[in-house]
């Protein structure tokens, strides 16, 4: 009987499931709608989960009792309090598996570290960061609306926040409200202030692009918004980095760590002894390497 690991990677987009063996080779995989609890509610996660696990096992002809391991990191799950549902869930639908399920942060951490120490950093439309040393996992900061900046929905929303305070007066238009303008089809920001409101996370995160595309222009708020994030995601590295006596790598990952704005800025505000690094491999697979190490 062959043996499989099962890694799942949720977030406010979407979720990556993952069926590989036991050197992480991949058998099938699927990618699902989001699954963020706060987004959809704890009982739709629990049916997306069944129900892709189900047809990622029949789609591969694998039989459930053939999977050791499974794990689940899925963003706002440790923050929600629900890690044990889903990890029983898992143990209902893999009975020979041990199973275990935690914050997203930990598939970026493993994917990258999967044996060496180090540290991630998630900056998509929430952010996160994980420091992994000596077998120990220690989380640091975006604990969801009390700490938690440095992320395409943060900087989305102050773009929509600039933007009217713009309209009655309290700032200079510039670029940046040329351009969600265009994106919107309107120039009245304060009429169109229950359409913001009814936006969900992702679309608000979808304008964070408007924002680097300002600051290119030149435009002092776009820029001073990126700086504020980028402020944010210094904070824990240079935390982080503490757990470290010498040197330490941080895995990077999310969209808005992809520009050069960014990166540049955050760049200046981090040790010398701190060296970024960007996982080709996707989150999923980090699952999948947390799974076994539960063996």
């Amino acid at each position: 009987m062959a043996n499989y690991l099962i890694g799942i990677d949720g977030g406010g987009s979407k979720t990556d499931f993952l069926l590989c063996d036991l050197d992480f080779n991949e058998v099938g995989r699927r990618i699902a709608s989001r699954s963020n609890p706060f987004d959809i509610g704890i009982d739709s996660v629990e049916d997306l989960i069944a129900e892709n696990i189900e047809a990622l096992l029949i789609e591969n002809n694998v039989d459930k009792t053939e999977v050791v391991s499974a794990f689940a990191g899925i963003a706002g799950l440790t923050s929600s309090g629900h890690t044990e549902r889903v990890t029983k869930l898992l143990s209902s639908l893999l009975p020979n598996a041990k199973t275990e399920s935690s914050h997203d942060g930990i598939n970026v951490l493993f994917g990258a570290f999967p044996i060496e120490d180090g540290v991630s950093i998630i900056c998509g439309t929430g952010s996160s960061c994980f420091v992994k040393r000596n077998g120990e996992i220690f989380r640091i900061g975006g604990y969801g609306g009390f700490d938690l900046i440095g992320n395409g929905y943060e900087i989305g929303k102050s773009c929509i926040a600039h933007a009217l305070k713009t309209a009655d007066g309290r700032e200079v238009s510039g670029v940046m409200e040329e351009l969600l303008s265009e994106r919107i089809g309107s120039d009245d920001f304060v009429s169109y202030l229950d359409k913001f409101l009814q936006m969900s996370k992702d679309e608000i995160a979808a304008l964070a692009p408007i924002v680097f595309s300002a600051c290119e222009k030149g435009d002092k708020a776009a820029f001073a918004i990126i700086d504020d994030n980028m402020n944010y995601i210094a904070e824990l590295i240079n935390r982080a980095s503490m757990y470290f006596e010498s040197s330490c790598q941080v895995a990077l990952a999310g969209g808005i760590l992809k520009s050069s704005i960014s990166m540049n800025l955050l760049l200046n505000k981090i040790p010398e002894r701190v060296t970024l690094i960007t996982n080709e491999r996707p989150p999923v697979f980090g699952a999948a390497a947390y799974a076994k190490q539960l063996l």
